[in-house]
């Protein structure tokens, strides 16, 4: 080569461009819930920062936290917030203010001691303002430094011209459109949420006056608290009268789980008050708070877990699934309690929230022993508690369906003879399988189609060979249905006929549809009997006694398959074209039959 092989091209290193305002945009669409977390965001730096300068200077305990706000003539309004924490040097500034996602807490402190990062939590606050001001003095030196940042991603450092103590001001102005958002009584609504629980002392001062933002009564930090102080402290944090209080302790953990005295549905979503290292991070709670305990409202600090980037939720790691565990052993706990020492209690607990409890015991063996006997299930005799069914199957045939229609239409066959559950509601077929496991002694069976067999009694050989030329020409109307017509005798007698959909009824109803008819064309499916669909003809019926004296093949064809599509009505069945059509035609045929009795 006439270079001897040297690149032609110079090669060079180029850094990336950051566009500040998509970055801004990206936090705003995708990393924060809404742009009140600003005032999160700075709280936390200011608290950081205290814990910061604590570590550093052993005898320093006089943490504070300032905050200013003053609305201009103009619409436009001042926030200021200040600390006297550690504080930043020229250096920091440079390489904490200006660098995205570069945190103050790294390097020789433990990381684990911050859940704030003053990088891009302070990236935040240009979801609110185009201008960031930070005024700051390190404790380790007597020169103070002034930071502006701009949303357009330029920023100017310079020494700070006037004495400042050793902490950090951070000053936003807040155009009319955001004043009028986070007026002064929204700011204080948003940082007594967020730093309730902060052990520094926070002081608001706005144009209403000064006040204290954090010197809320929190129970977990009395020496004594009495079980009424803790509800009242419930009552306040959400808003709402409670059951009972269920203490949460666990490694690093914290707080109470109120349980509502209202059902709760399982869908609802959770309204919790989770907070790290004193912090609130999430109202949802959703990763920390077993599912099936839907119905509590918890209040929990906690040190150990791992926030997300945005800080509105937690890595999922051991330590979430550790304090999930340990909330759930607590309420587990409490149960067990009651049951020992409150039995009346915690039959009022299960009577309100028996669906959840439900979700649990389908779970967990011990809750199901514990909490069966008061569960409610509703049965043709009335609602009856876990216990009462248990005592029931000691005397009388007891049986559960597990579709509420195949409940609807058993319910009027099996008088007051037999018990017989609709568990068709959520975990309640499962509750009741699971009886044979728990309660060996006990028999309580699924009700089926050959259950049938215990209500359905054969008629007398008189009363068959009366009803024989029925019996015959109704299975000719039904053929066609492809519904086995049978003769049984039953209570209550008012009901002429009883269909009852068999297993292979989807099979039956895809022949009748034309669905894979020239694939079926080649099938014996055998004669009318061998249906799994039945239409059950009441003997002990008068009409269907005086059908059967009836010699007019074509009106018993008509009235038969009007008996067809009634039973199919009244077990809820849902009915094809073929059997609306039976509907329509059918009674029209009924009254011209009665018309020509009248002429």
């Amino acid at each position: 080569m006439a270079n001897g092989g040297k690149n032609t091209k110079e090669e060079r290193d180029f850094s990336f461009q950051v566009d500040l305002k998509g970055i801004i945009r990206l936090l705003s669409e995708n990393l924060y819930s809404s742009g009140d977390v600003f005032l999160r965001e700075l709280l936390q730096n200011a608290v950081d920062a205290i814990a910061a300068r604590r570590r550093e200077e052993k005898d320093f305990k006089d943490g504070r936290i300032q905050i200013t706000y003053h609305k201009g003539k103009d619409g436009q309004a001042a926030l200021v917030f200040s600390d006297n924490g550690i504080g930043l040097t020229r250096e920091e500034i440079h390489t904490f203010l200006s660098v995205i996602g570069q945190s103050s807490k790294r390097g020789d402190m433990k990381r684990s001691t911050f859940i704030g990062q003053f990088g891009i939590g302070l990236l935040s606050c240009f979801l609110v303002t185009d201008e960031i001001l930070v005024r700051s003095r390190s404790v380790r030196e007597e020169q103070g430094w002034r930071w502006l940042g701009k949303s357009d991603g330029t920023y100017q450092v310079m020494e700070e011209p006037e004495p400042l103590e050793a902490g950090t001001k951070v000053e936003l102005k807040l155009g009319r459109k955001m004043a009028k958002r986070y007026c002064e009584e929204k700011a204080v609504e948003l940082l007594r949420e967020y730093g309730f629980l902060i052990k520094v002392p926070v002081e608001f001062t706005g144009d209403s006056g000064s006040r204290r933002i954090n010197d809320g009564f929190i129970p977990w930090r009395q020496s004594f608290c009495s079980g009424e102080e803790i509800m009242r402290f419930g009552e306040m944090m959400f808003g709402e009268k409670f059951f009972g209080v269920v203490p949460i302790l666990g490694d690093g953990m914290k707080g109470y789980a109120f349980i509502s005295e209202r059902q709760t549905s399982a869908a609802a979503m959770g309204r919790h008050k989770i907070f790290l290292k004193n912090m609130l991070i999430t109202e949802d709670g959703k990763d920390l708070i077993p599912k099936w305990a839907f119905f509590t409202r918890c209040i929990i600090d906690a040190k150990h877990l791992t926030p997300m980037a945005s800080r509105e939720g937690f890595a999922s790691d051991h330590a979430l699934a550790k304090a999930r565990n340990d909330i759930e052993k607590c309420l587990f706990d409490y149960f067990v309690s009651l049951s020992k020492f409150d039995v009346n209690k915690l039959k009022r607990l299960t009577m309100i929230h028996n669906v959840a409890i439900k979700s649990l015991a389908v779970e967990n063996e011990q809750v199901y022993k514990l909490f069966f006997p008061f569960l409610a299930f509703s049965t043709n005799i009335g609602d009856l508690t876990g216990l009462q069914l248990l005592e029931a199957a000691k005397r009388l045939p007891v049986y559960y369906c597990v579709e509420v229609d195949d409940y609807r239409r058993a319910r009027p066959l099996v008088g007051n003879a037999r018990v017989i559950v609709n568990a068709g509601y959520i975990y309640d077929t499962k509750l009741l399988q699971l009886l044979k496991y728990y309660f060996q002694d006990v028999r309580v069976e699924m009700f089926d189609e050959a259950s049938y067999a215990e209500l359905l009694e054969e008629p007398s050989e008189d009363k068959k060979r009366q009803m024989a030329c029925l019996m015959a020409e109704a299975g000719k109307a039904l053929d066609k249905f492809r519904c086995g017509v049978m003769l049984r005798q039953f209570e209550p007698s008012d009901v002429p006929a009883l269909y009852i959909a068999g297993a292979d009824g989807f099979l039956d109803n895809v022949v009748l549809d034309g669905g894979f008819s020239g694939f079926l064309e080649g099938f014996d499916f055998g004669d009318s009997g061998g249906y799994g669909n039945k239409l059950y003809v009441n003997a002990a019926n008068p009409l269907v006694c005086r059908l059967a004296q009836i010699q007019d093949d074509q009106m018993v064809d008509n009235m038969v398959q009007i008996l067809y599509v009634h039973a199919m009505l009244a077990g809820h069945y849902t009915l094809s074209e073929r059997e609306m059509e039976i509907l329509n035609t059918g009674l029209m045929k009924l009254m011209e039959y009665g018309l020509g009795g009248v002429l």
